[in-house]
C-alpha cells in the first residue's frame, strides 16, 4: 500500500524539524550579524551605555528607573564582558531570543501550527526583528511587553482552569512593563478591560482570596521602586507618559515621521532604520491579511490587533519610537494572510494531500525569497546607504583592535561622546588621559596635536566618510633635532 503524505517522516515531523532550523538560524544570525550590520553603534546606544552605567546601589533613591529592567541588564553584561560592540547590544540579543520565543507562542495561540511556524519565521528574521536584536537600546522592550503580555491574557482569558502561576505572571509583567516609557497606557487599558470584560473577571473570581492577594503584592512589589522613583524625581511622570519635549504643533509631523522609514521604497531617510523596513512581499501578504480578517472584526485576535494599530499611531506622537510596536500587528495580520493562502488552496483540494502538499510550494517560495530579501538588505544596506551608515560610529572596535593597551588614549570635554570613551577605563582597563603632558604617546580622536607632538598613524575606517577616524602620537625628542 502507498504511503499518504502523512506517514512520510519529514512531514509527521514538520514542526520540530521547522523549529530546530529556525532556532538554528537564528542563533546563527544573533552570533555575528549585530557586528557586521549595522557594524557600530549609534547616538543612542551610546547614550544608554552612559545611562546603564549610572545605575549605582541607590538608583531608586536618585530616581533612576526609566527602562530599569533594560538598563541592569547591560551593565550586568558591560561588567562581566568588557565594554565591546558586542556586549554593548548582548542585552538586546539576549531580549530578543526570548520575545521570538514568546511570539512563536502567541502564533500558536491564534493559528494552527503550520500558519505559526511560517509566521515566526517571518518575523524573528525579518529586518525589524534582526535590526532590534541588534541594537543596544531598550527599543525591543516594546516587542518583547507585549509579546508576553499577550501570550499570557489568551492563557488566561477563555480558560475554565486558569493557572495561578500564569495570573501573577500576568500581574508581575504588566509591573515592569510601566517601566517603559508609554507602555503605562497598555496597562491602564488593561486594568480597564479587567474591570469591564467578563471573560477577565471570571478568570480572576476563579482565584482564591490568598492567590489573588499574591497576584497584587507580586505586582505591588515589581512596581515599588518606578512608584518610588516618581515620587522623587518628577520629571520620571513625563517621561513615562509624555515626553519631554512635547508639541502639539509636532504631533502630527512625528506620527508620519515615525511611520516613513517602515514603508518607504524610494527614499532613504536620516535616520537608524533601513527603510523599508518591510518589503513589498511582506506588505502583499499584510494586505491579504487584513482582507482576510476584515470579515472577523470582532474576533479577540483582531480586536488586540485594531488596539494595537491605534496605540502606536498615537503614542507615536509623542515618542516616534513607540513605532515599532506595530511589529506586533504586522506579524499577526501576516499570519493572518499566511492562513487564508493555504485555506483557500486547500478548499480546492479538499481530499487530495499531495495537492496540500503541492501548494506549500509556492508558499515556501515566497517566503524564502521574503527572508533571503529581507537578509540582504539588512547586511548591506547599513554599509551601502551613507545617510544611514553615517548614524552609526565603529570607533570602539577600532580603538580595541587597533591601539595597544599600553597606549593611552586622550578623551578631551571636547571630545563627542566624552563620557562615553571615558568608560573605557573602568570596563576595558584602558588608560584615559585629559592632557598629553609628559606622556610618549598617545591615542587620540582629532588630528590637531599638541606642542612638540607628531602624528606617527591614522587609524581609518572603511565605513565613514571621513575615514581617519583615530590619530597615534609620539613627543618629539631633542636627539632627533626636532
Amino acid at each position: 500500500m502507498k504511503k499518504t503524505t502523512k506517514q512520510f517522516f519529514l512531514y509527521r515531523h514538520r514542526l520540530v524539524i521547522g523549529y530546530i532550523i529556525l532556532a538554528a538560524v537564528f542563533f546563527g544570525l544573533l552570533s555575528f550579524l549585530p557586528t557586521i550590520a549595522p557594524n557600530g553603534v549609534s547616538q543612542d546606544e551610546m547614550n544608554s551605555v552612559v545611562t546603564a552605567n549610572g545605575l549605582g546601589r541607590n538608583f531608586i533613591q536618585e530616581g533612576n528607573i526609566i527602562d530599569l529592567p533594560y538598563r541592569f541588564l547591560q551593565k550586568s553584561c558591560l561588567h562581566f564582558f568588557g565594554m565591546s560592540l558586542y556586549s554593548i547590544k548582548l542585552p538586546s540579543i539576549i531580549i530578543a531570543v526570548i520575545t521570538g520565543f514568546f511570539i512563536i507562542l502567541l502564533l500558536n495561540r491564534w493559528f494552527k501550527n503550520d500558519v505559526a511556524i511560517v509566521g515566526s519565521i517571518l518575523t524573528t528574521l525579518s529586518t525589524a526583528f534582526l535590526f532590534l536584536a541588534g541594537n543596544g537600546t531598550p527599543l525591543i522592550m516594546y516587542i518583547l511587553w507585549l509579546a508576553v503580555i499577550l501570550w499570557l491574557g489568551s492563557k488566561i482569558v477563555g480558560n475554565e482552569h486558569t493557572s495561578p502561576l500564569l495570573v501573577i505572571a500576568f500581574f508581575i509583567c504588566i509591573a515592569l512593563s510601566a517601566y517603559t516609557p508609554h507602555l503605562v497606557y497598555v496597562s491602564i487599558a488593561i486594568a480597564i478591560a479587567g474591570i469591564l470584560h467578563p471573560h477577565l473577571r471570571f478568570a480572576l473570581k476563579q482565584l482564591s482570596f490568598w492567590q489573588l492577594a499574591i497576584c497584587f503584592a507580586s505586582f505591588a512589589l515589581a512596581i515599588s521602586p518606578l512608584v518610588i522613583g516618581c515620587v522623587i524625581n518628577h520629571q520620571n511622570i513625563q517621561t513615562l507618559l509624555f515626553t519631554s519635549d512635547f508639541s502639539v504643533a509636532n504631533y502630527a509631523s512625528n506620527i508620519a515621521n515615525a511611520f516613513i522609514p517602515f514603508f518607504s521604497f524610494s527614499l532613504a531617510y536620516d535616520s537608524v532604520f533601513l527603510a523599508p523596513l518591510f518589503g513589498l512581499a511582506t506588505v502583499a501578504l499584510l494586505a491579504i491579511g487584513i482582507l482576510a480578517s476584515i470579515g472577523k472584526m470582532f474576533t479577540s485576535r483582531n480586536t488586540v490587533v485594531s488596539l494595537l494599530v491605534i496605540y502606536a499611531i498615537l503614542i507615536s506622537g509623542l515618542n516616534r519610537d513607540v513605532a515599532i510596536v506595530i511589529i506586533i500587528p504586522i506579524t499577526i495580520l501576516c499570519a493572518a494572510g499566511i492562513e487564508s493562502i493555504i485555506e483557500k488552496w486547500y478548499s480546492l483540494f479538499p481530499e487530495n494531500p499531495y495537492a496540500h502538499l503541492l501548494g506549500m510550494v509556492p508558499v515556501v517560495a515566497v517566503i524564502t525569497m521574503i527572508i533571503g530579501s529581507g537578509l540582504s538588505h539588512h547586511t548591506f544596506g547599513y554599509h551601502y546607504i551613507s545617510i544611514i551608515a553615517d548614524n552609526f560610529s565603529d570607533d570602539i572596535a577600532l580603538i580595541d583592535q587597533k591601539i595597544d593597551k599600553d597606549i593611552p588614549l586622550l578623551i578631551t570635554d571636547e571630545t563627542s561622546n566624552a563620557d562615553f570613551y571615558r568608560l573605557l577605563n573602568y570596563y576595558n582597563k584602558r588608560s584615559i588621559i585629559s592632557s598629553v603632558d609628559s606622556v610618549e604617546k598617545y591615542a587620540a580622536m582629532s588630528s590637531t596635536p599638541a606642542e612638540n607632538y607628531r602624528i606617527d598613524r591614522i587609524i581609518t575606517s572603511p565605513k565613514s566618510r571621513n575615514s581617519d577616524r583615530l590619530y597615534i602620537y609620539s613627543k618629539i625628542t631633542d636627539n632627533k633635532g626636532e
